[in-house]
């Protein structure tokens, strides 16, 4: 019986072993020890003063043991949102006098050429009359779908925040379109924020950031949509590119181990480079009101990943200011529509705002995994039965041994 008791203690507690002993386990206790990095962060670094008033560049370094993550973030033409990986000691440097005069073409170098780069976009937002409501974006042709090229806007920095050396965040808020002013009550922002270590972020849908990653949100607040749209949905189109030689993208979908940090959803979306050196990640989750919880939530589509023809992206934009080894020009640039909103839920106008997060990053990104939290709770749910079973078979035994002592005597 005793035996019988262990073999059932092991089968019950097996399922909650399993994930404690395992490698993806292990980093979320040794992220002090193995991850950090030390952030410094810069606006316009070394701008003349009173040259850079409507200019701003966000230089964002993330230091670590043998290399540096230098983050370049800017709003200006096209929201660019670029990293690079250098080695230690690589200064960033940046011609101002070429850089405001228009020439600003290759006016942007590292003093030693980086190991790998990579770049996120925001081209454009989109408007579309869902007639169907199937939360679709129908093709960019249609008469049902108005686009907004992201070159035509003007953005200000609205606040930057940093946490020691741990955490940098800047937000910016758009503040007109092709020279028309927002509307004084509508607000388009967009706040990024990197971190020196592991964890998950403080806003839901909590997604997971490493050491080598930047958090981007978008929040799409009480926008005026066009009246001939009964159905409109506001969707993007980001774009990514990578110093690869080989620059293909993969769109991978998996199964969440549960919903402990996004309620509801059991979905994780990661875009990666053929490398598997770059990559996005999201849920497939946006918000409805500032309060974030899984009442006011609605869900995400998303586009399979297609080449960005358009030549002209790389005018006057990040990606052409860098002075680098390899022609950005020459580099494939990937790209895919995100559009916010699901069957049955009302469209855009139904809360008037849509709130939506990614993870973008280099290296490896994190997995779902078993927070301590839930591993205690399975080890308390299962492993409450093992211990019945060991009282009982315990209680059995000596009860067994006790009959057969007395049994012993009166035979004597």
């Amino acid at each position: 019986m005793a035996n019988l008791a262990l073999i059932l203690v092991v089968f019950y507690l097996f399922p909650v072993l399993v994930p404690v002993l395992s490698s993806d386990f292990d980093p979320l206790l040794d992220v002090e020890q193995n991850y950090d990095r030390n952030i410094t962060t810069t606006i316009n670094p070394k701008c003349p003063q009173n040259e850079c008033v409507n200019f701003t560049l966000v230089h964002v370094q993330q230091q670590g043991r043998t290399d540096v993550l230098h983050h370049l973030w800017t709003m200006e033409n096209i929201p660019t949102f670029f990293y690079a990986r250098t080695d230690i000691n690589t200064e960033l440097i940046i011609d101002w006098h070429k850089m405001l005069s228009g020439n600003n073409s290759q006016s942007i170098s590292f003093s030693k050429e980086p190991q790998y780069f990579a770049a996120v976009l925001v081209l454009k937002f989109f408007m579309y009359d869902d007639l169907n409501d199937t939360g679709i974006i129908p093709k960019m042709n249609s008469y049902d779908t108005v686009s907004f090229s992201t070159k035509k806007m003007f953005w200000e920095l609205k606040s930057s925040n940093y946490s020691g050396n741990r955490s940098a965040s800047v937000a910016f808020r758009l503040v007109n379109y092709d020279g028309v002013d927002l509307d004084s009550s509508s607000n388009i922002e967009i706040t990024l924020t990197a971190y020196g270590t592991r964890g998950r972020s403080p806003i839901l849908p909590h997604l997971a950031f490493t050491e080598n990653s930047t958090q981007i949100d978008f929040i799409f607040d009480r926008l005026e949509t066009k009246e001939s749209f009964t159905n409109a949905r506001l969707a993007i189109e980001l774009a990514t590119v990578v110093s690869e030689p080989d620059s293909r993208f993969t769109l991978n979908v998996s199964q969440s181990l549960d919903d402990e940090y996004t309620p509801g959803v059991f979905k994780l979306m990661e875009v990666h480079s053929a490398l598997n050196q770059h990559w996005i990640q999201w849920r497939p989750v946006c918000y409805t009101s500032t309060k974030r919880d899984i009442g006011d939530s609605t869900g995400v589509y998303q586009t399979g990943i297609s080449n960005v023809t358009d030549e002209e992206i790389f005018d006057n934009s990040l990606l052409q200011w860098l002075s680098l080894d390899i022609d950005m020009s020459s580099l494939s640039m990937n790209g895919l529509n995100v559009s916010f909103g699901v069957e049955g839920d009302g469209f855009y106008k139904a809360s008037n705002y849509t709130a939506w997060t990614m993870v973008t990053g280099h290296g490896s990104p994190i997995g779902d995994q078993f927070s301590v939290m839930v591993i205690l709770v399975m080890a308390i749910g299962l492993g409450l039965p093992a211990v019945v079973l060991i009282l009982g078979g315990v209680a059995i035994a000596l009860r067994n041994h006790r009959n057969n002592k007395d049994d012993l005597l009166l035979s004597d």
